[in-house]
């Protein structure tokens, strides 16, 4: 198992409500809607034996050099291929992982009151293994090579606040003291270069204000995701872009937050 970086920022009580660590593949020719039983048995042996069947996630890839490109018309002829995303969910759960033909990923979600954060390096090999797994799958059942054109790393945060109106308290790059705030919902990203300067990775960031559904509860959902092509169609290439993505997410994390929620989240380092 990778080890956690002796340098990263640390935290015993991270606002964290979900992790999710995911790859894009080439979708196999020979995969069809009758397989789908034989991928839950597949994730089922490994402890995540709840089914649910969720709409299918388009393709997405991070290009550079000018603006993403916007979706457009699409011409396809003969009959549509209609497949569906899975959701195949644990016992407490804590944790899912979802397959559709061409896109895995696996999630923890925060549940305090069953079990607490496992740490990254929990997820990823949990991940590893069900990737690795798949790929059998596609080699023996499919004929197929899982080759893999994306991966992404996201974490999720909920921050509790009395109001909006504090948002400065807890994030450094906002000044917004002087406005009652009714609500707040921005994006922004940056590219992620090589020492050669060439972009290869996109941080995308998201803040969000959230209300509890009583109502009674005012938060910032903060959402950072690192994605982009590993250097290899293979797992050890995605695994070695996600620790990547991790470290790089746990850092920017951090110095976008201020040290009064670094002292309330009890940061160690």
């Amino acid at each position: 198992m990778n080890k956690r970086p002796e340098n990263l920022p640390d935290f015993t009580l991270p606002p964290l409500d979900e992790v999710v660590i995911g790859v894009q593949f080439e979708p196999s020719g020979n995969y069809s809607s009758i397989h789908a039983k034989d991928i839950w048995e597949l994730f089922k042996g490994q402890g995540y034996p709840t089914p649910q069947e969720q709409p299918a996630l388009d393709p997405s890839f991070e290009t550079f050099g000018g603006l993403n490109p916007q979706p457009g018309i699409n011409f396809k002829f003969g009959p549509p291929i209609l497949h569906s995303r899975f959701w195949f969910i644990s016992p407490d759960k804590n944790h899912l992982v979802q397959f559709q033909p061409d896109r895995f990923l696996i999630n923890w979600r925060n549940r305090p009151e069953i079990n607490p954060y496992p740490r990254f390096e929990t997820i990823a090999e949990s991940f590893e293994e069900c990737l690795k797994a798949l790929h059998k799958f596609f080699d023996r059942s499919l004929q197929s090579q899982l080759e893999i054109n994306q991966a992404e790393v996201t974490y999720i945060n909920i921050i509790p606040v009395n109001n909006l109106s504090c948002i400065r308290e807890w994030l450094r790059f906002t000044n917004l003291d002087q406005i009652d705030l009714e609500g707040v919902n921005f994006n922004f990203s940056e590219a992620i270069k090589t020492g050669s300067g060439k972009p290869y990775a996109r941080m995308s960031y998201s803040l969000q204000s959230v209300t509890s559904e009583d109502g009674k509860m005012n938060a910032l959902k903060l959402t950072l995701t690192f994605r982009g092509k590993p250097e290899g169609t293979g797992i050890a290439e995605a695994m070695e872009f996600a620790f990547f993505g991790r470290s790089k997410i746990v850092t920017r994390f951090t110095e976008l937050t201020t040290d009064k929620a670094h002292k309330q989240w009890n940061r160690k380092q």
